[in-house]
């Protein structure tokens, strides 16, 4: 006489409904750490970057607009700082002043 076996259905779906739990656990927790080490390599890679350039690039830049100089010597074009060159198109009512002489 052969013995009849039966699933352990609690017990199947108790093992079931742990490994789920577990899998889930760790896909998040996989998932935490990847994004934390993708912040960590993105800070790495942007902070240590010296800022020179840029820095170079403004002082170049604010030191063009605060003195005179020439833009074409042959034609005689001079460039102005900027805030001489506001007080004169405040002092001409908004419009810019004229270069040739009145006649």
């Amino acid at each position: 006489m052969a013995i009849e076996q039966q699933p352990n259905t609690p017990l199947l779906i108790t093992i079931g409904a742990v490994s789920g739990f577990l899998l889930l656990v760790l896909m998040i927790g996989i998932q935490a750490w990847f994004l934390r080490e993708v912040q960590r390599e993105t800070r790495i890679k942007y902070e240590d970057v010296p800022a020179q350039p840029v820095t170079n690039l403004k002082i170049e830049q604010e030191t063009k607009i605060n003195q005179y100089r020439w833009v074409d010597q042959k034609k005689g074009t001079v460039a102005i700082p900027i805030d001489q060159a506001m007080k004169m198109i405040v002092a001409n009512h908004g419009e810019l002043p004229s270069t040739q002489p009145k006649g």
